[in-house]
Parts: structure tokens; sequence; C-alpha cells
């Protein structure tokens, strides 16, 4: 992690800003209002690839408005809902993807700017909260 930093701080000119947002391990009601909740700082997050622009597949059901379920739970439709619907025209689709697992570090309180103060070509000017995450801007002290 340090050694990412060093990196970016490589890439600034002298005077030049880093942002870095870090997801937050504190997630409670308290601190977020964010979904994530981790059981741990090192986790696997369940992640989709999707390609920009391209839509992935509708139950043809709900893409056609079919019938609401009668009492015996049939629709009004004769197609499954599950069918895959042809697109709309000029409109690409996707089946639904695999989940992946991404591997992901959770930051605590201050940790972020501990790793910071390791790099000494780097200033914390700014360090907050947003919505789930811990963020700093830092900027390149000129050598």
């Amino acid at each position: 992690r340090v050694l990412a930093l060093r990196e970016a701080a490589r890439l600034l000119r002298p005077g030049g800003e880093l942002l870095v947002y870090c997801w937050s391990y504190e997630q409670d009601d308290e601190h977020s209002r964010s979904r994530h909740r981790f059981e741990a700082q090192d986790v696997l997050v369940p992640w989709k690839h999707r390609t920009p622009g391209v839509k992935k597949a509708r139950p043809r059901a709900a893409a056609e408005g079919a019938a609401a379920p009668s009492d015996s739970g049939e629709t009004g439709s004769a197609s499954p809902a599950t069918a895959e619907p042809s697109p709309a025209e000029g409109e690409a689709w996707q089946p639904e993807l695999d989940v992946q697992q991404r591997y992901c570090h959770v930051y605590r309180e201050g940790e972020l700017l501990e790793l910071l103060s390791a790099v000494p070509e780097l200033e914390v000017v700014e360090s907050y909260f947003d919505t789930g995450n811990w963020c700093a801007i830092a900027r390149k002290v000129a050598s």
C-alpha cells in the first residue's frame, strides 16, 4: 500500500495533489448510510463486470408489462417470465454475468493517514469521511 502511494507521489509534479478514497471498515449507521458491512479488514467482495452501454436482459413479462399473477400464481402472459427478451431496436443486451470475487482491504479510521505519513514526498492537505469511505488529499512537496 505504501509502495502504491510512493508511486503516485513519483508521478506528481511538485505541488500536485493526489485524492485517495478507501472503503471504510466503519459502516454502521452512526458513520455511514452505506449498505456495506464488513466482517474483517481483508475481504472478498462480489463483483460483476458490465460492458459499458450494454444492458442486462430483463424477463420478458417485466419488459412487456404482462398481467399480474392470478390467485393460482399464473400470469396472463403465454410466455414464461424467465424467457430471454429480444432487445429493443438498437439496444444491445447481455445475459446475467457470473459473480467474481475481488480482494479489498477496508480501512479503519486513521489508517489511511498513517500510510500517507510513511511517504515523505507527500503532505496531507485534507482528510475526511465520505459515505463509507476514508478520504485524503495529499500534495507533493518540493524536493
